[in-house]
């Protein structure tokens, strides 16, 4: 089984472009102290990726329909934000508004949730032959 398929390469790749064009206008806006669009632009943000992830894994699962990737595409919307704010901060491109604390709880806070998810999808596939549910295999 591949390690990582071609679809979460892709989306690595797309999702690193939106969370740089988000760090940019992140940015620029709050110098520009246009705080009502820091939030237009975390939800347009926000519905970019969930639709990135939602088309692209599917594309995913209709070619490896056994292998669940949900936590995969997790992992990898988790290190590409963290990499990418960590990196906007070393190369000093952010706000004199934003700190880096925001970026480091933010990677704590979703650190943890993606341990729980973790935790469920290693329970899941504790119940599974292969990666098909015991139900689908002996009906």
């Amino acid at each position: 089984m591949k390690t990582i398929t071609k679809n979460q390469l892709t989306f690595a790749t797309l999702i690193s472009i939106l969370t740089l064009a988000f760090r940019f206008g992140l940015s620029n806006l709050l110098d520009q102290r246009d705080f009502l669009l820091v939030w237009v632009l975390a939800a347009v943000y926000a519905i970019l990726m969930f639709i990135s992830g939602y088309f692209i894994g599917k594309k995913d699962h209709e070619s490896f329909p056994y292998a669940d990737s949900g936590f995969k595409f997790h992992l990898i919307t988790f290190v590409v934000f963290v990499s990418v704010s960590e990196i906007w901060y070393l190369l000093e491109y952010n706000s004199v508004y934003e700190y880096i604390k925001t970026v480091h709880l933010t990677a704590i806070f979703w650190g943890i949730g993606l341990l729980v998810h973790y935790i469920f999808f290693r329970r899941t596939r504790r119940n599974a032959i292969k990666g098909i549910d015991r139900s689908e295999i002996f009906d």
